[in-house]
């Protein structure tokens, strides 16, 4: 089913690139095409093979979700949330999904764009979350919040957290924000660190379109994307998510368990 596979690569990570060339030799004698270049992957690839973690994931999933490419991804350390193939394991499960017996799970991101006066400063896309929040200073910024046009409501905080359910696991969790199954329809807002207590996590539709809008600051605020990207406001400036049209498809091992990972990864049933 993917005879022609792109293999991508933490960048100056030497594990990273040796353990890419391991898994390469092992493809060739098994016949499959490879490519390595960025252009060409989004033209031939049928599948993407990330050796990396979930960070090189992110950017992965940013960059080809317009190619409608599915993602595998091969976990240099401890398995992640996104990457859940290991090392150890990679040959027998490459063998296996070459052979038809995987998973496969779509995964939505979000479409964002900073405005100013009308008009368009920047545009990203962001799989986990973007998240709009004070600079260095100690002071809270303030901003409002509109949701599909309707005025939502006006806070002071370190800023607003915007998640997608795979995002619910990263910077929302630790924010106090709920943990939503990758499968469902929604996108969250999570407030970080509101002056107000009752500022408490808020699920939308997933068609919902978010607008934040700064109205005080001590000096410029930053829209930043995925942790990978970031982007300074001014007040007056708007920031702008709606879900991406298109999704990220993931390729799991026969067997993956959503739960498993969730337990692992927070430690859930270990001794305190």
């Amino acid at each position: 089913m993917f005879n022609t596979i792109g293999i991508i690569t933490k960048r100056e990570d030497i594990t990273s690139e040796e353990t890419a060339r391991e898994l390469g030799a092992f493809l060739k004698e098994l016949g499959v095409l490879l490519v390595e270049d960025e252009k060409a992957i989004e033209k031939s690839a049928d599948l993407i093979i990330v050796v990396g973690g979930d960070g090189s994931i992110l950017s992965s999933a940013r960059t080809y979700v317009d190619s409608n490419i599915p993602i595998l991804g091969i976990n240099l350390g401890r398995l992640g949330f996104l990457a859940d193939v290991s090392v150890e394991s990679m040959m027998t499960v490459v063998s296996d999904i070459l052979s038809g017996e995987y998973i496969k799970e779509e995964r939505a991101l979000l479409s964002c764009q900073v405005e100013r006066d009308g008009k368009i400063l920047s545009q990203h896309l962001a799989f986990n979350e973007v998240v709009v929040h004070r600079n260095e200073t100690p002071r809270m910024i303030e901003f409002e919040l509109f949701v599909d046009g309707d005025f939502v409501n006006k806070q002071r905080a370190d800023g607003m957290i915007v998640t997608t359910p795979t995002g619910s696991t990263a910077y929302a969790l630790s924010s106090g924000g709920p943990i939503m199954h990758p499968s469902v329809n929604t996108i969250c807002l999570v407030s970080i660190s509101p002056h107000t207590m009752s500022h408490r996590p808020f699920i939308l539709h997933g068609e919902s379109e978010v607008l934040i809008s700064l109205i005080d600051s001590d000096d410029k605020a930053t829209v930043s994307f995925d942790g990978q990207a970031s982007f300074s406001i001014l007040l007056g400036d708007s920031l702008r998510v709606r879900q991406h049209d298109n999704f990220i498809h993931l390729i799991h091992p026969k067997g993956y368990d959503y739960f498993k990972i969730i337990r692992s990864k927070l430690h859930w049933g270990h001794k305190v």
